[in-house]
C-alpha cells in the first residue's frame, strides 16, 4: 500500500466526533484537542448539527460521538439530542455553562438521549478521558 492509500485507510479508521458549540473559541479548542486522534466536524448551531449528522449518516459515515452545547441560538441541546436519537448508534455528551434542571438531565440520561452531562468550564484532561471512555464503549 503506498503512502496515499495508507493515509486514506488510516483516516477512515479514525472515529468521528461532531463538536457543536456556538462559541468559536470552544470549537477551536476542542478541534485542536481532539483533531489528532479523531475525525472532527465542527458546527456552530443545533440546526447545523442535525443537518451534518443526517448528511454524514446518509453517506454511510458513522458519527461516534457528539459534543453538544446545551444553549445556543435557536434550538436547545436537549431537542438536538432527541432528534439525533431517531438515528441509533451515536453517543452524546451534553455540556453547558448554564445551570440545567437536574430533572431534565436525569430524563435525558435515563432515556439514553445523552451518555454524560458536563458543566462548563470542564478541564480538558477530564473531557479527554470521558470522550475516550465513551467512544470505547
Amino acid at each position: 500500500m503506498d503512502n496515499i492509500q495508507q493515509l486514506t485507510y488510516n483516516e477512515r479508521k479514525k472515529k468521528t466526533i461532531i463538536i457543536c458549540d456556538d462559541e468559536r473559541d470552544v470549537l477551536l479548542l476542542f478541534g485542536l484537542v481532539f483533531g489528532s486522534k479523531y475525525h472532527v466536524i465542527m458546527v456552530d448551531s443545533g440546526e447545523e448539527c442535525i443537518e451534518r449528522y443526517i448528511e454524514e449518516t446518509n453517506r454511510g459515515n458513522k458519527i461516534d460521538l457528539i459534543l453538544l452545547d446545551y444553549k445556543m441560538g435557536g434550538i436547545l441541546g436537549d431537542s438536538v439530542a432527541h432528534k439525533i436519537k431517531e438515528y441509533p448508534g451515536t453517543k452524546i455528551i451534553l455540556n453547558s455553562a448554564y445551570n440545567i434542571d437536574d430533572v431534565l438531565i436525569k430524563e435525558l440520561e435515563h432515556g439514553n438521549y445523552i451518555s454524560k452531562y458536563l458543566q462548563k468550564p470542564v478541564e480538558i484532561d477530564l473531557l479527554t478521558d470521558i470522550v475516550t471512555e465513551i467512544i470505547k464503549n
